[in-house]
């Protein structure tokens, strides 16, 4: 069932990944390096995207986005593998 639903959902995964390709040869030029995560927001929401599908990776890419402000702790934050908090890529 799952993997139906994945193969429905394919266009909308490179639509994603394409906007988000756009954004980082385009705006982050001009923007700058302004996230403070270690793979940047856009790389991390194209991995979540790859991996996970178009809509679960729109909601971590949008909690990652959410969690990028001036008052949080900064670092290395890879996408998790499971909601157990393994982490799916080791550094």
């Amino acid at each position: 069932m799952f993997r139906v639903f994945y193969i429905l959902t394919f266009p909308l995964t490179l639509l994603c990944v394409l906007l988000i390709w756009a954004y980082k040869l385009t705006l982050s030029k001009i923007i700058g390096n302004g996230c403070k995560y270690l793979p940047t927001c856009s790389t991390y929401a194209l991995w979540c995207i790859w991996e996970f599908g178009a809509i679960l990776g729109i909601i971590y890419a949008t909690k990652r986005l959410l969690r990028c402000r001036a008052h949080h702790a900064a670092g290395v934050d890879f996408p998790k593998l499971n909601l157990h908090g393994n982490y799916k890529y080791k550094c």
